[in-house]
């Protein structure tokens, strides 16, 4: 098998190839979505042969960002951007997932007004950068679960081949 073969994933997804790139995060949104300089690096990505295209962070909840210059798709205002955001990955044959994510206690206290998490439990590290969070009560969670799939369906709306739920380096998802 080479690098050519295709992979059927078992969901269904067919890459093109074996080759991914792995999420990261870009920190390059312009007031929380997608713009020129975000799709051009996805189209240079894409150029480059690769079967699946994985984005950094994708938010679920806008005043809960995990950097500065993270996009956020919590509704269909931007549907365009983020459309376009695809179409460049993908117009070389790449397949695109947004990684979606909410950072929880790991929100910088520079950049979010309120924390919350699973507990009031404040980070050990970079003491000075987060802030202690405030305990989440049952119907936050169930929110913020909905703002996961509600994320996920605009992805889809959006041309999303997939999603991938940000569930390591201690955000939300690993929080519990």
């Amino acid at each position: 098998m080479g690098i050519e073969t295709k992979l059927t994933l078992p969901c269904g997804v067919v890459l093109a190839n074996r080759i991914a790139k792995s999420a990261m995060s870009e920190n390059i949104a312009l007031d929380s979505r997608p713009h020129e300089k975000l799709w051009h690096l996805y189209d240079v990505w894409g150029q480059g042969g690769l079967g699946l295209i994985i984005t950094g962070n994708v938010m679920v909840d806008g005043s809960e960002l995990g950097e500065p210059g993270n996009v956020v798709l919590e509704d269909d205002a931007d549907l365009d951007h983020f459309r376009e955001w695809t179409s460049r990955a993908k117009r070389y044959g790449s397949a695109i997932w947004a990684q979606i994510n909410h950072p929880g206690r790991q929100a910088p206290s520079a950049i979010s007004k309120v924390t919350v998490a699973p507990s009031a439990v404040k980070l050990k590290i970079g003491s000075l950068a987060f802030r202690t969070p405030r305990a989440l009560q049952e119907t936050e969670i169930l929110d913020i679960i909905k703002r996961f799939g509600n994320t996920a369906r605009l992805c889809k709306e959006a041309h999303f081949d997939g999603v991938q739920i940000h569930g390591a380096h201690g955000y939300l998802v690993s929080q519990f």
